[in-house]
């Protein structure tokens, strides 16, 4: 969420600024149905360290390539997450969770696949 925050401050690209918005909204929506507040899970050291570059990174393509990149790898680690729980997991709260995410996470990577191409 932070990277996509970052973004909408970083990028005038009207389909990187689409992605951005979108995805702030889906980690509001699956932190709330996890009865969590979006945003409030601490970063982990890899995450915190990618943020860190991107911040350092000055607006325009470099930084949405590097954007994109980022959000690739790590709707990359969801997916294997989710599916992961979904063939072993045992909460039945988080076995929906991951039952709504998937695929939401799959058009995720078919859109970041052509902002890659694009930017």
């Amino acid at each position: 969420m932070m990277s996509s925050q970052l973004a909408l401050t970083r990028t005038g690209n009207p389909d990187v600024i689409n992605f951005a918005n979108a995805e702030i909204a889906e980690q509001v929506q699956v932190a709330t149905s996890l009865g969590a507040a979006p945003g409030s899970t601490p970063l982990r050291p890899d995450h915190a360290e990618m943020m860190a570059r991107l911040d350092g990174v000055p607006a325009g393509g470099g930084f949405e390539r590097m954007y994109v990149q980022g959000q690739i790898r790590g709707h990359r680690e969801l997916l294997n997450l989710n599916s992961s729980y979904l063939r072993a997991g045992s909460d039945p709260q988080l076995q929906s969770v991951a039952q709504m995410s998937v695929p939401i996470i799959q058009r995720h990577l078919a859109i970041l696949s052509n902002l890659r191409e694009m930017a």
